[in-house]
């Protein structure tokens, strides 16, 4: 259980620009926010109300696209307000919340882009024992495992930290996260330092390897099957999540030689961190609305009956 024993408020030291590009960083932010909430949320409720998406893949996308809006919202709206004051104050206890949602999101959405490699596997290698393997019962267990390994890591990397002594209060950065607070610290966060970077190698390291091992049997699977169009549904089912998993391990790389290696500008170091969780989030569903044929169909379907009922009756 986490305690706040000092709660004293903090200095979040934000981006640092001219008075006039903090309104066109503001609208940028919102319209980008905005963008993010009604493309994920278009994502789910058609999923969720098109029976026929109701398939362990698309419901594993739900998740990730819950992990995505928990991300998003856990940094932006707190951008956009630092854009507008020029005091960014920031309690302790909001602080520590902030730092566990962006850490939820990043390794909850590693887990769950690797369960989604272990069901296109089994949905390739192994298909007529594919609804008797990846039944209802499988799919709550892959979930709640993706969630639950998430919620325990980040507790304890948090409690950890929050147990330290604070001496200072600047964090020179524009969000908060696990190794923002406990540089804060006057005592030894030797602890920390070695925690955090195991959790972090750990996760990205099986994650790569697990959905590397499922691709290279997927492949050879296909290689030994004489039908064509097993190959093509072997590409098109594996395209889009390997261009999801793409675009997210390439900021997660990004962001993490930018705090952990900030030779380049303040503002650079800070944009660059925030790649991982703006980047994926806003690309995601388009990357699945264009590149899955039944997302597509009913996500047109879902417009033509619910947003234009009228023209549909004509």
């Amino acid at each position: 259980m986490m305690s706040f024993d000092n709660s004293s408020s903090l200095i979040l030291e934000g981006f640092i620009v001219p008075q006039e590009a903090r309104v066109p960083l503001f609208i940028l932010t919102l319209t980008a926010y905005i963008i993010i909430v009604i493309a994920n949320s278009t994502l789910l409720f058609v999923i969720v109300f098109h029976r026929s998406l109701h398939e362990p893949m698309y419901l594993m996308l739900c998740n990730m696209v819950v992990c995505d809006l928990i991300g998003s919202t856990a940094l932006m709206p707190r951008l956009m307000s630092d854009f507008l004051t020029d005091t960014r104050i920031i309690s302790f206890e909001a602080c520590v919340i902030q730092a566990f949602c962006i850490h939820l999101y990043a390794i909850s959405a590693h887990l769950i882009l690797t369960s989604m490699a272990l069901d296109r596997y089994i949905a390739i290698c192994d298909p007529l024992r594919y609804n008797i393997i990846m039944n209802t019962k499988t799919l709550v267990k892959m979930c709640a495992f993706s969630w639950g390994c998430a919620f325990v890591l980040v507790v304890i990397l948090l409690t950890l930290t929050v147990r330290l002594t604070r001496c200072r209060s600047l964090i020179v950065h524009a969000y908060c996260f696990n190794g923002s607070l406990f540089v804060l610290s006057c005592s030894d966060t030797t602890v920390n330092n070695i925690y955090g970077l195991f959790i972090t190698y750990f996760i990205t390291t099986s994650s790569f390897l697990v959905i590397a091992w499922t691709y290279v049997k997927i492949l050879i699977a296909c290689l030994f099957k004489s039908q064509s169009n097993c190959k093509r549904k072997a590409i098109h089912t594996c395209a889009t999540h390997l261009t999801v998993y793409f675009v997210f391990e390439t900021t997660v790389l990004f962001s993490i030689i930018a705090l952990r290696f900030p030779n380049i500008t303040p503002n650079a170091t800070k944009a660059i961190g925030t790649l991982m969780i703006t980047i994926p989030p806003f690309l995601n569903p388009m990357i699945y609305g264009i590149h899955t044929k039944q997302i597509r169909n009913n996500f047109i379907k879902f417009f033509q009956t619910k947003i234009f009922p009228t023209k549909q009756m004509q």
